[in-house]
């Protein structure tokens, strides 16, 4: 197998802290309330303080790539200065050349759910295009400072879930069908304009779209439930790619917008400013793929017109509770969240995706969240995570053997830090940080047992996948 790029991610709002030092401003992650009540995101994993032990533990794991995101907030504190916070640059500076000095590519993402707070109350976030240029003023003064240095970008993670969690992605409450949808077109622009950007300021940067690409089987063979998990596919999947790669709305998804009323308006030169787009690349995160039942009407179908009746839920995300919890795969395992391990889903993920584009792929997201806790020895034997990760390998490389093109694979997540909505409950990484939920303890790292696995991972390319650690 030709040799990848081996690394880890972790996101700003999730994994730094620090939210209120070195001149950041408020963003919508440090003034979210999780109704759960889980912790909030404003200490996270203390990455802020502990900038230099974390990277010298990537470097000791053997890393070779790095997915970081840059927090809007730290360069621009509300997203409408004339001038970058030089505190907010110096630290991602320390961060840049700390992973090159390491022999770690860096790879930044350039939004990842945390928009200035600022522009969610003064504009409605991306409703209003002028965040499309104030997001375009922010990338471009990350490309012109990193110029050189960062070799890969993505410039929103997992945009295709915007307008299923537009409140937690976007931090706008309240908006209509019609509003989030033309949210999601302004998205669009903003995307094209910054890999036009990205290109025209750092030519040997490579950068492309983002997806969380969800496999959706049908639960029968019966034509009609088939066409439903196809047509799902096709809509929170295909159509963003269709976008952002191809560079045009595809019929099928202007008929969704359509037959649902939320057709964005598209001003002059929009659709002309899409076709220019050429990104260089796709990255993907893969956790799980999903079921449909015939009787299902899923958060698109329902408004679709395909199915007969909707369902009960009032919101997308009791959809998402009712799906993992009735539309398990009997013929698959699941984590203590119900979402389905099915490592030959991340196959037919990555075929679909390149034959269908005939872009090099980088992986940023594949891992699994478990509760843990520390020993009596301060250890954490995730023989369960080095299960779940060898067999999403494993079939990475049979599709690398069949003919993906593969840039690199980052894992969710390098240290355990405040998961999406369970916090330090549900935890990813490698690195074991001491903290619960709203008891911060010692923030010390401990190196589970899967991060010694990796290592020897990394060490073989992949090819020693074999839980024979001694730990």
């Amino acid at each position: 197998m030709n040799k990848i790029l081996w690394g880890s991610s972790t996101n700003a709002q999730q994994f730094e802290g620090g939210w209120n030092e070195g001149g950041k401003g408020v963003s919508i992650s440090d003034t979210r309330v999780l109704a759960n009540g889980y912790s909030d995101f404003k200490i996270a994993s203390d990455h802020y303080h502990r900038m230099e032990e974390d990277l010298d533990l990537y470097q000791e794991m053997g890393f070779s790539i790095y997915r970081f995101s840059i927090a809007w907030t730290r360069i621009f504190p509300t997203g409408e200065e004339e001038t970058p916070n030089k505190e907010g640059l110096d630290f991602y500076d320390q961060m840049v050349d700390g992973l090159i000095e390491r022999g770690i590519v860096p790879v930044a993402t350039l939004y990842a759910y945390d928009l200035p707070q600022a522009l969610a109350d003064k504009y409605k976030g991306f409703l209003d295009r002028k965040v499309i240029d104030l997001y375009i003023k922010y990338a471009s003064t990350i490309f012109e400072h990193f110029k050189g240095r960062i070799k890969y970008y993505t410039p929103f993670n997992e945009p295709n879930l915007f307008h299923v969690d537009d409140e937690y992605i976007m931090g706008v409450k309240g908006l209509t069908d019609k509003e989030k949808w033309q949210a999601e077109h302004h998205i669009t622009l903003a995307y094209v304009r910054c890999v036009n950007a990205c290109h025209e300021i750092d030519p040997d940067a490579k950068i492309g779209p983002n997806s969380a690409t969800q496999i959706i089987y049908p639960d029968s063979c019966k034509p009609k439930t088939v066409r439903k998990a196809l047509y799902e596919m096709y809509l929170i999947d295909w159509a963003y790619l269709d976008i952002y790669v191809r560079g045009y709305y595809p019929k099928y998804f202007l008929n969704y917008l359509e037959r649902i009323d939320c057709m964005p308006v598209f001003e002059e030169g929009d659709l002309e400013l899409i076709a220019s787009v050429k990104p260089d690349l796709i990255s993907t995160t893969y956790y799980q793929t999903q079921v449909i039942k015939e009787e299902d009407a899923s958060f698109e179908l329902q408004k679709e017109g395909v199915l007969e009746e909707a369902p009960p839920e009032k919101t997308v995300q009791e959809a998402l509770v009712r799906y993992r919890a009735n539309n398990l795969n009997p013929y698959t395992s699941e984590t203590e969240w119900g979402w389905i391990i099915d490592p030959d889903g991340f196959y037919y993920q990555l075929m679909e995706m390149y034959h269908r584009y005939q872009l090099p792929i980088l992986i940023l997201e594949n891992g699994i969240g478990a509760t843990e806790e520390l020993d009596a020895e301060n250890k954490v034997y995730d023989d369960y995570r080095i299960d779940y990760l060898a067999k999403h390998i494993e079939t990475m490389n049979q599709a690398i053997n069949d003919g993906v093109e593969i840039v690199g694979y980052c894992t969710w997540s390098a240290h355990d830090l405040h998961s999406t909505r369970e916090g330090f409950v549900k935890r990813y990484g490698f690195i074991y940080v001491d903290r619960y939920e709203h008891t911060i303890k010692s923030m010390k790292r401990y190196k589970k047992k899967s991060f010694y696995w990796y290592k020897k991972v990394i060490e073989t390319n992949g090819e020693d996948l074999a839980n024979n650690i001694k730990y």
